[in-house]
Order: structure tokens, then sequence, then C-alpha cells
């Protein structure tokens, strides 16, 4: 008879459970972010089209190249067909 009541119970209890481990992906339509020495930065969005490539920008003149992603966390990154990056400055 406990175990009837039991084994139910305990399933909701996990299934509750798992719903907070499960990692989600923010993707904000109005910024893009680069990883700099200074930590990740938020740009304005950029419109790198579609392609293989990865959406590149520079933040000054001959300066570094970053690579341009759509979250904060880095994961999903951004493509093109353009070879050059986008300059910023």
């Amino acid at each position: 008879m406990k175990s009837k009541f039991l084994i139910p119970l305990l399933a909701v209890i996990f299934t509750t459970a798992m719903s907070f481990t499960t990692a989600r992906t923010v993707v904000n339509p109005d910024f893009d972010f680069i990883s700099t020495d200074a930590g990740v930065v938020r740009i304005s969005e950029m419109q790198c089209g579609a392609g293989t490539l990865n959406c590149r920008v520079q933040l000054e003149p001959n300066g570094t190249e970053y690579q341009v992603f759509d979250d904060e966390d880095l994961t999903v990154a951004k493509n093109t067909n353009n070879p050059n990056p986008i300059e910023l400055f």
C-alpha cells in the first residue's frame, strides 16, 4: 500500500527537481556579445547574415578581431559569409 503512494510521489518530486537543472541559453535580440581581455562586452546587434564563417568585429583600426556571439554565455556564435570583420570604430 505504501509503495503505491510513494512511487508516484517520488516521480513528481524528481521531475520537478530535474526541471531546475536544465540549461537554458538566453538570446537577447537587441544585443550581441564579444569576449575581450576585460571580460564579456555587450555590443549592439550585428547584422552578420548567414554563412559558414565566424562573424567578427574590430573595435579599433588594426585592432584585435573578436568573434560575435548571440548570448552572454558565449555559446551561440554568429555566422557570416563576409571574411572581413565588421568595423565598430
